[in-house]
């Protein structure tokens, strides 16, 4: 599109979900704007361009951007905005208060980001237009407060990955719904269109989300769509990493996963026993001939286990525990494991999501999850410093 200002023309190179979003801000009297989207559908993108193109025509504009905290802010969406106000050549370090995360427009625009972990500044905001991006991320209070203090439209993008929100009951009758997926995004590159549309090989549900934009049906089961199978590993699985679940009453269990660059892994499971001391669980890793050489990545709330460990020489490091992550983690991997791993596919179809008064929750429950857990650890780690990053890509 041509941006016609006071001073100047640009060309601003735009998706059909700018478009639509324009004309809510420009031409709606409704004052919801959701954008409901896939990965990389150009939602954040295209929102931002919209912000500048608004701040641009409508001078002494007050915009607000929040996300649920400021540190996620800097370094997402505030790092969008400049970008693209770089590209379109009209960044002025002069005009950018680095201090008060705000940007003033030469017509007094102005643009400030926010996190709303900040209740001081949320309180204390007065603008024409919110965008809260990432919306799903805030608790109602905090929607309550920014629209109390939003004078004319409030903006909101996210992907449906939350059974229930707040999003889902902002009023229809004044609300423009505006969907987008990764196809209405024509600046995507391959590699990325690839992963996306390979998730319905993983994960059903995550594919509905991030894929087609749609919330999917909430299901109890945590994982589904492994690949059981017999005879021996493939060959293609060569690379592996140790994952480790300590316990006590609980099986102490110990997996092998095997990862190829295809975004697969083989899960080998190893050791699935109770009762082990520090030592006795030291001693029994070196009866199994577990290589001291190969990444071990292990539960660190039983530090003295793992100190243990390392005075036998196994190269043993701290899990990554954030349970959520680790179950998207695991769910992005085409999982193949052997049909004959009887404790693993027990706890493969029990691990479920908690119910509450009839309603399923994001909490696992606690039990059928040693395997698992340690599975999860060592996909966090193959992730983050094994698969080749430009194909894994995040959601």
């Amino acid at each position: 599109m041509l941006l016609k200002t006071k001073n100047n023309l640009m060309q601003i190179e735009v998706t059909e979900t700018f478009e639509k979003n324009y004309q809510f801000l420009f031409n709606s009297n409704k004052r919801f704007g959701i954008n409901q989207g896939g990965s990389r559908s150009g939602k954040t993108w295209g929102l931002c361009q919209l912000m500048i193109v608004y701040a641009l025509t409508k001078p002494g504009t007050e915009i607000a951007i929040v996300r649920k905290a400021m540190a996620t802010t800097r370094t997402t969406v505030m790092k969008d905005f400049f970008k693209v106000l770089k590209d379109l050549n009209i960044y002025e370090q002069k005009q950018h208060n680095k201090t008060e995360s705000k940007y003033t427009f030469k017509n007094g625009s102005v643009v400030i980001f926010m996190g709303a972990d900040d209740e001081q500044k949320l309180r204390g905001l007065s603008s024409q237009i919110v965008w809260a991006n990432e919306a799903n991320e805030l608790w109602y209070d905090d929607f309550f407060q920014l629209n109390l203090r939003c004078t004319h439209k409030f903006i909101v993008d996210f992907n449906p990955s939350d059974a229930s929100s707040w999003i889902y009951d902002l009023p229809e009758d004044n609300s423009r719904l505006i969907k987008s997926t990764y196809k209405d995004n024509p600046f995507l590159g391959d590699i990325q269109i690839k992963e996306i549309e390979r998730l319905i090989e993983t994960d059903e549900s995550l594919y509905t989300i991030y894929a087609l934009g749609e919330r999917a049906t909430t299901r109890q089961n945590i994982f589904q769509q492994w690949n059981w199978i017999t005879g021996e590993r493939p060959e293609r699985f060569v690379n592996y990493i140790i994952g480790v679940d300590f316990g006590f009453i609980h099986p102490t269990a110990v997996v092998k996963v095997y990862y190829t660059q295809e975004n697969e892994i083989y899960i080998e499971p190893v050791l699935y026993e109770s009762g082990l001391t520090g030592l006795k669980t030291a001693e029994r890793f070196k009866e199994l001939g577990l290589s001291e050489t190969i990444d071990m990545v292990c539960d660190f709330a039983r530090p003295e286990i793992m100190e243990e460990l390392r005075n036998f020489d196994f190269n043993v490091m701290k899990a990554d525990k954030a349970v959520e992550a680790g179950i998207d983690c695991v769910r992005r991997f085409k999982v193949y494991a052997n049909d004959k791993d009887e404790d693993l596919k027990k706890e493969y179809e029990n691990y479920m999501y908690r119910k509450i008064r009839g309603q399923l929750t994001q909490e696992p429950i606690k039990l059928w999850d040693d395997y698992l857990d340690a599975v999860r650890y060592a996909c966090m780690q193959i992730k983050k410093y094994y698969i080749n990053q430009t194909e894994m890509i995040s959601f």
